[in-house]
């Protein structure tokens, strides 16, 4: 009993991987007022279906932080926008492209559709990093 015990417990250790740190998302260009913020950190897509952790927050302030405190170390992309109408999606135009304020970790997705390679960061320990939000030239 004792023997299939610790053989369980070294397999729920091996399978749990990565040891969870904390994540701080430091969010620049909100509107306090216009809505909520979403911030995702995705896996594999920057596509919210894709983010494994995310929170949804009222911004204080232009410029406000986010903790996620049990992320478990690894690759991941955030992907953050200002859900300006309420309805929990970033709306986009008939091409694709946003309607609502967005941005990417590393700032990509400015000037070219964003990739989950270009927006890679990698969480080793406690990290920091920061994801400028922009009104989208398309917005109404």
């Amino acid at each position: 009993m004792l023997r299939s015990t610790v053989g369980m417990i070294a397999v729920l250790i091996l399978v749990s991987g990565a040891e969870a740190v904390p994540l701080t998302v430091q969010v620049e260009g909100a509107n306090p007022g216009q809505g909520t913020v979403l911030v995702g950190i995705c896996t594999g897509s920057l596509d919210f279906g894709s983010c494994r952790y995310s929170q949804e927050v009222q911004p204080p302030a232009a410029e406000f932080q986010v903790l996620f405190p049990d992320v478990p170390e690894g690759s991941y992309a955030i992907a953050v926008f200002q859900d300006t109408n309420g309805n929990n999606d970033l709306d986009r135009d008939q091409r694709g492209l946003p309607l609502e304020p967005y941005g990417f970790s590393n700032g990509t997705g400015r000037t070219a559709p964003p990739s989950f390679e270009a927006a890679r960061i990698a969480v080793t320990g406690s990290t920091l990093t920061r994801v400028r939000i922009a009104r989208s030239p398309l917005a109404r």
